[in-house]
């Protein structure tokens, strides 16, 4: 004959085998859906890779077009200053010319009345007094 609490630790026993497959089951069902978030997320961290490499080259040819832009211009305000810069040099060259020759001018002119001046002193003083007339 059988003992009652025999029977209830073979059923009890029993349950858990039950319980304990459907565990097991369970964690399988959790592994395999890992398994398979693994696999997106690593889709989709390919994906994002890619995404940025893309917006890299794209920022890049843009950066790329902006300085080649910008060389250009700054070329052109060189040739700018360069060509004003020389029309300044140019001009002061032809300031200083005309300086040079205004200062031999009044130089001449000061050195005539200095002359002038002088051979009206002596004229006056070593001439005779019936000869200036």
């Amino acid at each position: 004959m059988s003992d009652p609490t025999f029977q209830d630790l073979k059923e009890l026993i029993i349950g858990l085998d039950k319980k304990n497959q459907e565990l097991k089951e369970l964690i399988l069902g959790l592994d395999r859906t890992i398994m398979g978030l693994d696999r997106k997320i690593d889709i989709q961290f390919i994906e994002l890779k890619s995404d940025i490499k893309s917006v890299e080259e794209r920022l890049g040819g843009e950066i790329r077009l902006v300085e080649e832009r910008l060389g250009s211009e700054i070329k052109l305000v060189e040739e700018r200053l360069g060509g004003e810069i020389k029309e300044v040099k140019e001009k002061l060259n032809g300031i200083d010319k005309r300086i040079g020759n205004e200062e031999f001018i009044s130089r001449g002119a000061l050195t005539a009345v200095f002359v002038s001046v002088a051979a009206g002193v002596i004229k006056y003083l070593f001439s005779t007094p019936n000869s200036i007339s």
